[in-house]
């Protein structure tokens, strides 16, 4: 180096090492070895902290190894299960009702009809349209109510099939007790006030009568006001006793008591008076008291017809209506 450059390098520096002190008093030079070895004053001291515990992880679903797809069962069929499935439905189906309808054992062999009084057996089958030989679900539950509905004799009527090849009809139906006097004939009424028909037959093949019963109007089929009337149901026990004296009874000698009561009649006063024809023909009228005691009187009046213990008295009418039994002749009645 050549004694100028000497000269110029001296100069600078010394004023490097001047400025410092000379332009900027509060600064101070720190070199790199003194910053690293004084310690950080103005650090806050780190407290020793636990390290958090790693939440507990939750265990991972197992991944089913089965595909996506399905099982293969028959891995070389061309069809999948769902098509195969299917298609098995299907023709059991058909077997199914090709079974109901074209089995031999599905035709009818055998008809059981019971409960019908007013109609023969013949007569409910063809009401309902079923016979021997035809399909056994022949008759439906449309053709029963048909039938309830085109007689009011039918109260109910239930099909039950008994397998393999029967069939059994019940029949609930409607008796007739008696007839009641309207303005254009006589109205037939079953126990519970439904009238069953109407007819105009003469007096004398009109029986029993009940009388003394005030009923306007009336339709077939439909049940009257006059039940709720005491008139009415006296007139019901009455009937209702003599037919039972009349089932009870052991003795089959031709004479029924029911077909021989010809009127019922209750008066105001609350006696009841019924109108008898004895096997001989005569008529005899029986006064009661009431309803008490109806069941024991019309056994021991039936019990005194079949002892023939009017016959050859003269017509008359007898008291019933105390302990003692009374026979008056209507020459001497008063």
């Amino acid at each position: 180096m050549s004694e100028e450059d000497e000269k110029k390098s001296k100069p600078i520096e010394e004023e490097a090492e001047q400025s410092p002190s000379e332009g900027n008093e509060d600064v101070v030079v720190v070199s790199d070895e003194q910053e690293d070895k004084e310690p950080a004053e103005d650090k806050e001291p780190v407290e020793d902290k636990e390290p958090p515990k790693p939440a507990p992880k939750k265990p991972e679903p197992k991944k089913s190894e089965k595909n996506n797809k399905g099982k293969e069962y028959l891995p070389d069929f061309p069809y999948d299960f769902k098509t195969v499935l299917s298609v098995l439905l299907a023709v059991c189906a058909i077997v199914f009702i090709w079974c109901i309808i074209f089995h031999p054992a599905m035709r009818i062999e055998s008809i059981e009809v019971n409960g019908n009084y007013e109609f023969t057996d013949e007569e409910i089958m063809d009401a309902l349209g079923v016979h021997v030989g035809d399909h056994i679900l022949t008759p439906t539950l449309m053709q029963c109510m048909s039938l309830e509905r085109s007689t009011p004799y039918i109260d109910d009527v239930s099909v039950h099939i008994s397998f393999p090849s029967s069939l059994v009809i019940n029949v609930t139906e409607r008796h007739k007790l008696a007839y009641i006097k309207v303005p254009d004939g006589y109205a037939v009424i079953d126990d519970e006030g439904v009238i069953l028909e109407f007819c105009t037959f003469d007096a004398d093949d009109v029986h029993p009568v009940l009388c003394g019963l005030d009923l306007d109007g009336v339709v077939i089929g439909q049940r009257t006001d006059i039940t709720d009337s005491l008139k009415f149901q006296k007139m019901i026990l009455v009937l209702g006793a003599v037919l039972d004296a009349d089932r009870g009874s052991i003795r089959n000698d031709g004479y029924h008591f029911y077909d021989s009561v010809r009127e019922v009649r209750i008066v105001s006063s609350g006696l009841i008076f019924l109108t008898v024809e004895l096997p001989d023909g005569t008529v005899l009228q029986v006064k009661l008291a009431g309803v008490e005691n109806i069941d024991e009187n019309m056994q021991w009046l039936l019990y005194a017809i079949r002892a023939d213990a009017f016959e050859g008295l003269p017509a008359g009418s007898l008291d019933m209506t105390e302990d003692e039994k009374i026979y008056r002749a209507y020459s001497t009645y008063y």
